[in-house]
């Protein structure tokens, strides 16, 4: 009977070979259980809206020019992927926005004038196409890496992504990532795929859903090492640089851009509430106009006359203005802070 019993060798080789079947893989895959799409969690819907976190959408990825399999949903599942991926792995506040995807989407939206400052329902667009979703097996012998000694067999899946800031309509990240998965030779694509699309959620057993996963594991890092946590607080001056030139922290990560017109805002000693900040002559609220507005930090150009006393130092800005003070109103003339909050 002794011969029955598994022996310590069997019982290694069992375990190479669970291994060799995951060696090469982006993404290790347990042969035992069903793998997850990207960052499926069922206590994600109640996480609460954050105020002042940067807001976030994905537009629709365009699909690949040269398929291998006659998938005409690619793109747009990739993006709705990256888009939960967004939504349960990082800080931002993801919101599906279609006319504004769409808006975004269209090479001319770069080249429209920004329009100022006004309020937007979005911070940042994600743009793109999948440009590689295939096996290396049914491609060139060219287009494959080197393994050890020969070509290795692998699914490969890639995204051309750009991040475009809705405010100052402009480009602010592109990168080209991937992902790769060990994948068979043995049979055709279809054969490997019949039955399956990308909406199934076996896809994501498969070689090319572990390569999709590592791709869009690999973009979301991209994207939050390149876009802030939080568009804010409150952009605010740190230096007076003369007369009425101010630098401000806060530049176009934050959702400025040059010719943006804000009103200013201080707290009064003991008072935590804003306070709007009114021309010491005129009696009209005092606004900045922006310039020379970079990733984290921008210049601006004071309209107006401070209260006497007053240090525009930590002062910040704001898209409304508060009521004047009481003595304005009684007098028409401002004397300092004042106003109820904007």
């Amino acid at each position: 009977m002794r011969g029955a019993r598994p022996s310590i060798a069997g019982c290694a080789a069992l375990a190479m070979a669970v291994l060799g079947e995951t060696a090469g893989c982006a993404r290790p895959t347990n042969p035992w259980v069903y793998a997850e799409p990207p960052a499926v969690k069922l206590t994600a819907a109640a996480r609460p809206v954050q105020s002042g976190r940067t807001v976030v959408a994905v537009a629709r990825f365009a699909n690949p020019d040269v398929p291998q399999l006659d998938w005409p949903t690619v793109g747009a599942e990739m993006s709705s992927a990256l888009r939960r991926s967004l939504y349960n792995e990082t800080d931002f506040e993801v919101r599906i926005a279609p006319e504004i995807e769409r808006a975004v989407s269209d090479p001319a939206f770069l080249d429209r004038d920004s329009g100022g400052g006004g309020p937007v329902e979005v911070d940042f667009v994600v743009i793109g196409k999948v440009t590689d979703f295939h096996h290396t097996a049914g491609l060139p012998k060219g287009a494959s890496r080197w393994g050890i000694f020969v070509r290795r067999h692998e699914a490969v899946v890639a995204i051309e992504w750009k991040v475009v800031d809705v405010r100052a309509r402009r480009i602010v990240a592109t990168d080209h990532t991937y992902g790769t998965a060990k994948a068979s030779r043995e049979k055709s694509i279809q054969e490997q795929y019949a039955g399956l699309d990308m909406s199934a959620y076996l896809f994501w057993n498969t070689p090319l859903g572990r390569a999709a996963h590592a791709a869009i594991d690999d973009t979301i890092e991209h994207i939050k090492a390149l876009l802030p946590g939080e568009i804010g607080g409150r952009p605010t001056i740190v230096e007076i640089l003369g007369p009425r030139k101010v630098a401000l922290q806060g530049g176009w990560q934050w959702g400025l851009a040059d010719g943006d017109q804000y009103y200013l805002v201080a707290r009064d000693r003991g008072d935590a509430r804003p306070r709007t900040l009114y021309d010491a002559e005129t009696g009209k609220p005092l606004q900045v106009t922006l310039s020379d507005v970079h990733k984290g930090n921008a210049v601006g150009w004071v309209l107006g006359k401070p209260p006497e006393g007053v240090d525009l130092r930590g002062a910040s800005l704001s898209g409304e203005a508060g009521p004047p003070p009481e003595d304005l109103q009684r007098r028409g003339a401002v004397a300092g802070l004042g106003g109820d909050g904007s």
